[in-house]
């Protein structure tokens, strides 16, 4: 894959933990470096290798067995880890159904979910463990929701994919995170600047790869959205109803169940326009539809029935909105 290049993972294979061929010592350590589990060993020659940078809330990790084995972690706890296969292909069953990871696609494992795992003798996958704390910090501030606690666990769709345009640039960020690991004997980056670069990179994963946070955030949005509108639709119709009738905002507001300032956002969301301008265009038409039907009303009554009581007022915000005087139109 264009994004894996060896010099951008150099750093990170310069950080070897172990190489072990023996399957007892493999399990032992992989369960202390990373989760306590349960595993199966199948045919092949193990040639495990582990290594791993830890950062903030982030660690670049790693992982080849060298056979095909299976691994059974239970739910990770604390931790959401991201799988992307340099080389070979692993098996994923998890609570929605299995599917398989290649390098042109990979996977985002829950934190509570009980997973089981294969992988193959040719896999050699570049992991990336999220503390569960952090990733869940950054999607309280990206995607806001009622409740302290509103964020909760977070489910990623699978499979994840990095061979679409999200992807590759998914790829492409985690590649330039590897190559920032200082060499040995060197001071490295600072470490604030390091920790947002961490969380801008959960940023682009909560963002860019469906997941229940936004969906639950989008649901909500859409949600506030339908309120709004059923909002906007009481206080029009309620308009409407009492063209003929002296109207204050706070009349409409409080038929629309809002404030006067509420009102006001409202109407400047989704009409681009104030209460009054738009009470104003609908007196405006309701005259301007009596006037037409020439039904022998004068143009002072339509005026006074349609809530103007200034004749010369009402001329002049007829003629701006139709072009033409009201006389003109019972005329024609």
């Amino acid at each position: 894959m264009e994004a894996w290049s060896s010099q951008q993972l150099s750093p990170l294979y310069g950080r070897e933990v172990f190489r072990s061929r023996a399957a007892d010592e493999t399990h032992a350590r992989i369960a202390c470096e990373l989760k306590p589990h349960r595993s199966v060993w199948h045919r092949g020659d193990v040639d495990a290798i582990f290594c791993r940078a830890e950062l903030s809330a982030l660690s670049l990790c790693i992982l080849r067995y060298g056979c095909d084995v299976d691994i059974e972690p239970d739910a990770l706890g604390n931790f959401v880890l991201v799988q992307m296969p340099l080389r070979g292909h692993a098996d994923i069953h998890h609570a929605g159904g299995s599917l398989q990871i290649h390098p042109g696609q990979g996977a985002v494992i829950s934190a509570h979910k009980p997973v089981r795992l294969r992988w193959h003798a040719d896999c050699e996958q570049l992991m990336l463990k999220i503390e569960l704390s952090r990733l869940q910090e950054v999607a309280r501030h990206a995607f806001p929701l009622r409740g302290a606690d509103a964020v909760g666990e977070i489910d990623f769709e699978m499979p994840f994919r990095l061979d679409d345009t999200a992807g590759t640039q998914w790829r492409r960020m985690v590649a330039s995170l590897a190559s920032l690991l200082p060499a040995a004997g060197d001071a490295g980056y600072d470490a604030r600047w390091l920790s947002h670069c961490e969380d801008n990179l959960m940023l682009y994963l909560l963002c860019h790869r469906p997941n229940s946070v936004r969906e639950r955030h989008d649901e909500a949005r859409h949600g506030s959205e339908a309120a709004s509108l059923r909002q906007l639709r009481r206080a029009e119709e309620f308009m409407q109803e009492r063209l003929d009738t002296p109207l204050s905002l706070e009349d409409v507001a409080r038929a629309a169940g809002l404030t006067r300032r509420g009102l006001a956002l409202l109407f400047r969301r989704y009409r681009e326009l104030s209460p009054g301008e738009v009470l104003r265009n609908l007196r405006l038409d309701a005259a301007h539809a009596q006037l037409a039907r020439h039904d022998g009303a004068s143009v002072t009554e339509v005026a006074l029935n349609c809530g103007f009581s200034h004749l010369s007022r009402f001329a002049a915000c007829y003629r701006e909105r139709f072009g033409h005087l009201p006389r003109e139109t019972a005329r024609h």
